[in-house]
């Protein structure tokens, strides 16, 4: 079966999902009205552990058939995945704390050794993203599988018909317009890029319910320092406040991040819901959209698990004789 698919787009759910079409044998198109080191996914510091992403059950596969994903990728240096000791520092209850049961190794630990006064801590291994490597590594599979990458803005899913036989909604915050939902906000998350002290491998993450999280995560080279969490603001501008505040909070945690050199500041616009929408959606033609989006802070934990599910949606679609 060969049908022609276009994927609005070319974040990290964007390619995974043309990644799982592409395998399936269809022919896959994917448009972003941003060019490609633009677009949110690209201003992530990634690791595995959903952030306001809901509802849990359906989450939770998603998480658990990623992370099965990030044990395979690991063993391909190019794709800049790789597992790391993880120390998580709760202030307030983590209500994303049951992906526990997925991961391989981690232990309870007492904050209190670390100098933290915290309603539970964890140490755990978790899959790390290294963003600046993964994100053109995902492209490149999609390019040699045939996909192709289009800089293009698409004001509605009905125009790409009938050119294409089915449209993946994959347009994070921008489906607030694209598809009309005003269940869609943005999360706005500001992180800083700073040379990489030496010996620092592990990442660490101070938890609380605030629109703040503190967050030093390596990557190869350097390592980002987080964040903000600031629902309802569109602004993509850094702001100098944000990135001394960061700073700051991540220095009281971890030594040597005073010292680093600032490398960057990036933003992005995290694509809030009070669920994920990951649904087959006929319109008044019989026209298919399968959208794929709501997925707040836990894109890149979730992404493989939603793409084999609207893979898996396309398959019963065109097999059901109803196209």
């Amino acid at each position: 079966m060969n049908k022609r698919i276009a994927v609005v787009g070319q974040g990290v759910i964007g390619l995974t999902c043309a990644a799982e079409l592409l395998e399936q044998g269809h022919s896959v198109d994917i448009f972003s009205k941003d060019p490609f080191p633009e677009t949110n996914s690209m201003s992530a510091g990634a690791y595995w552990w959903p952030h306001k992403a809901y509802p849990q059950r359906r989450v939770s596969e998603w998480s658990r058939e990623s992370y099965h994903q990030y044990l395979e990728l690991k063993n391909t240096p190019e794709s800049g995945v790789h597992f790391e000791k993880h120390y998580r520092f709760c202030i307030d209850p983590d209500d994303c704390a049951y992906v526990l049961d997925i991961v391989d190794h981690w232990e309870r630990i007492d904050g209190a050794d670390y100098g933290i006064d915290c309603y539970e801590a964890f140490l755990v291994t978790l899959p790390v993203i290294d963003v600046p490597i993964f994100m053109p590594y995902l492209k490149s599979v999609v390019q040699d599988k045939g996909g192709t990458l289009t800089t293009r803005e698409i004001d509605a899913p009905e125009s790409l018909f009938p050119e294409y036989d089915m449209v993946i909604n994959c347009s994070g915050v921008g489906a607030r317009q694209f598809v009309d939902d005003s269940r869609v906000f943005p999360i706005r998350g500001q992180i800083v890029r700073a040379s990489l002290p030496e010996g620092l491998r592990e990442s660490t993450r101070l938890y609380r319910k605030q629109d703040e999280f503190t967050l030093i995560l390596p990557r190869s080279g350097e390592m980002v320092l987080g964040g903000t969490s600031q629902e309802g603001d569109w602004d993509r501008a850094p702001r100098q406040s944000d990135t001394d505040e960061i700073v700051q909070r991540c220095s009281k945690l971890v030594p040597g991040v005073a010292d680093a050199e600032i490398l960057g500041v990036s933003v992005g616009l995290r694509p809030g819901r009070d669920e994920v929408r990951l649904e087959v959606d006929c319109n008044s033609e019989g026209q298919a959209i399968i959208h794929n989006y709501g997925h707040g802070g836990g894109g890149y934990t979730v992404a493989w698990g939603c793409a084999r599910e609207v893979a898996d949606l396309a398959d019963a679609y065109f097999t059901s004789g109803t196209n």
